[in-house]
């Protein structure tokens, strides 16, 4: 099974801009954060400041995150995959799809949204343990820029587990493998239903996170050091959360994006392997789905069981149903006019 890929090159640029910018002003907070703060054992020893040494953990983490992908990303997408046939394999088939080839720039950074709210969402645990370690306190030039560091933090730290669950759906999607309802099911009542194999994994994930994040978000920076000190917030302030809310999340998404473009250079490696691996559990290529369009509408999109008809029950489908039966009423009237006329001509003719 092969699948084209389009891999223009200019459509890296857009990310690559994204993690410049984006993630220099995320290495930017940190370091005015850490810039004054002593530095530990480990760091006098190897004569590094303390954002010297968080740099350098954020430089190692780049290719530990691509032996992370490397390592474990198709084997745990093999196993959603295995538990996908399990949970389903009553009413689902599992089927490989030709899905489409185009993959851009944009893509690519929309893919890193889910695991980056999903970090920062699950890493509120982590805060105060890492605001203890390296002695972070209320930073004096600005309120929030503490808190943004924390948030930034917290969340790259829990970013690699966040990754071990989104990466394998990542694989997943690129592969095209896709469950709809057997034939016998769709005799019941019901619409069919097909859905990627990863785009269900990831919706019970990217679901969690996008119910925790405003959640945490809220209690983090609303709640807490207003609502429940008993403080009322200014508007400066209150867009300061704001900025904190949608920020955090950019920063991630900056060290998320690298990984994403490995993927995107790893498609053939990953489809050839999970193509394989589903069609021993009795995948097949099919196509895509083509919706076709009638002429007959409803608002409503149901049909009478019986004879196929629609249940008409709204003004508008009333007014169609007339237009339409009018325009074959003209029609049958102007065939037998032709006929008619047709007729006539013949006589005409046979009387000659």
């Amino acid at each position: 099974m092969e699948i084209q890929v389009v891999l223009s090159k200019g459509r890296y640029v857009l990310p690559a801009l994204f993690c410049l910018v984006i993630g220099g002003s995320a290495l930017q907070i940190i370091y005015l954060v850490t810039v004054g703060l002593p530095s530990g054992s480990t760091m006098s020893i190897m004569g590094l400041t303390m954002p010297s040494f968080i740099v350098l953990l954020l430089g190692i983490s780049l290719p530990v995150l691509f032996a992370e992908y490397f390592l474990f990303a198709v084997p745990i997408a093999s196993m959603f995959l295995f538990v996908n046939r399990a949970v389903k394999a009553a009413s689902y088939e599992m089927n490989i799809m030709n899905i489409g080839p185009v993959f851009a720039g944009r893509h690519i950074i929309r893919r890193a949204a889910a695991p980056a709210l999903f970090s920062v969402a699950s890493a509120s645990m982590l805060r105060e343990v890492i605001a203890g370690y390296l002695a972070i306190g209320p930073f004096p030039e600005s309120p929030f820029l503490g808190e943004a560091a924390l948030s930034l933090m917290s969340a790259l730290i829990f970013m690699p587990i966040a990754l071990l669950i989104f990466m394998p759906t990542w694989v997943l999607n690129d592969s095209g493998i896709v469950t709809h309802l057997k034939t016998s099911k769709l005799e019941v009542r019901q619409c069919p239903d097909t859905q990627g194999v990863g785009r269900w994994v990831s919706n019970i994930f990217g679901g969690y996170a996008l119910i925790a994040f405003p959640i945490t978000m809220f209690t983090t920076y609303i709640y807490g050091p207003y609502f429940a000190a008993d403080v009322v917030p200014t508007l400066p302030e209150l867009l300061g959360a704001l900025t904190l809310v949608v920020g955090v999340p950019l920063f991630v998404m900056a060290f998320i994006v690298p990984v994403v473009v490995v993927n995107e250079h790893s498609q053939d490696r990953i489809r050839r392997k999970m193509g394989h691996l589903a069609i021993k559990l009795g995948a097949t290529v099919v196509e895509k789905e083509a919706i076709k369009k009638t002429t007959r509408v409803s608002t409503e999109g149901i049909l009478a069981e019986s004879a196929g008809k629609e249940i008409v029950s709204s003004a508008k489908t009333v007014d169609l149903e007339k237009k339409l039966k009018l325009e074959r009423q003209e029609i049958t009237i102007s065939q037998k006019g032709v006929r008619v006329r047709k007729e006539a001509k013949d006589k005409k003719d046979k009387k000659r």
